[in-house]
This record gives C-alpha cells, structure tokens and sequence, in this order.
C-alpha cells in the first residue's frame, strides 16, 4: 500500500508506475487510522516523516530513507534500516536542502531500499516475499 494525504493520489499512483507492482493508494487517513494500518503492516518504508515515528510507536520496523539533516530523529525501539548517502553537508538542520542537489536521498540506490526491506523481513521470520 501506498498513503498519502488528500492531495497525493496522483504521486501514489506513480509508485505503481515506476515500481511496476500494483499498490493500493490510501490516502486521507486519519491519524489512528494510520497508525492501526502501519501497526499491521511487516514494515514501513518512508522518508524520515511522521509515518517513521507512528510505526515505531506501534513497534513496526522501519527502512527509513534519511536526508541526514538532524541526527537525532532516526527511528528507535524498533528494528530499523537507515538509508542515506553521505554528503559534505549533512545534519544541515534545514528542512529544505540548502544546495538544491538532494544528494543524501537521491544517491541511495534503488536497491538498497530493496535488500534493507527484505534484511528487516527476514530478521522477523517472514522470508523473501518475492517468491510467496
């Protein structure tokens, strides 16, 4: 699944198309509606957002794609991967990356999301989903 807000329908359905795996767009939850979704899922692969912190206060295990802008905001109590490449200026504190280059996420490889999301998987017991 794939959630958003009301004003993201468009961004989850281009998941679908760049993945090529049909995801089902959730979006407009309300926050316990979220968090009762993300406590059911395996896992949650996110940005560093909210949805990061919900599914580690409901003890789900994150890959969490970090812009190293504040260290101190990683997951915790939870299993977790934190992605991230590392660049000059990281734990920038700035919300916005002040050099417009996004290096930190967008040099993450693609497949990297893959491996850290089945390590978690597996580290639960839950196998390799690609060959259910």
């Amino acid at each position: 699944m794939v959630t958003g807000s009301d004003g993201e329908p468009a961004s989850c359905e281009t998941c679908d198309l760049l993945t090529g795996v049909e995801a089902h767009p959730l979006t407009g939850l309300e926050l316990g509606e979220f968090a009762a979704l993300v406590e059911a899922a395996p896992l949650l692969v996110s940005n560093n957002s909210g949805p990061v912190h919900v599914a580690a206060a409901v003890g789900t295990p994150v890959v969490d794609l970090y812009a190293l802008t504040n260290p101190q905001h990683t997951p915790w109590a939870v299993p977790h991967r934190v992605l991230f490449h590392d660049v000059a200026c990281k734990y920038c504190y700035k919300s916005v990356c002040p050099e417009g280059h996004h290096d930190c996420l967008r040099r993450v490889p693609p497949t990297a999301v893959v491996d850290a999301a089945l390590s978690l998987l597996r580290a639960q017991g839950r196998g390799d989903p690609r060959w259910r």
